[in-house]
């Protein structure tokens, strides 16, 4: 085999390995279907939202009612 068919067939080899991953990249960039829409994140956020602000009302409620224990 002369060099310039080893040269040419490693040129090819590199081309195809080039095109392959390129494909790829591309194949694990596609978007990824969400398994809920942003309405409901945004809906189910909100419900958090109000239940940790409730939490946090209650918890200082509690705080201020063991230190009015403590100064009887």
């Amino acid at each position: 085999m002369n060099i310039n068919t080893i040269f040419l067939l490693l040129l090819v080899i590199a081309a195809y390995s080039n095109l392959y991953l390129t494909f790829n990249t591309i194949k694990q960039k596609k978007k990824t279907k969400l398994p809920i829409s942003s309405k409901e994140w945004r809906e189910r956020v909100e419900v958090e939202d109000e239940s940790y602000k409730s939490w946090i009302s209650n918890r200082k409620r509690l705080k201020d009612k063991r230190k009015g224990d403590m100064n009887n």
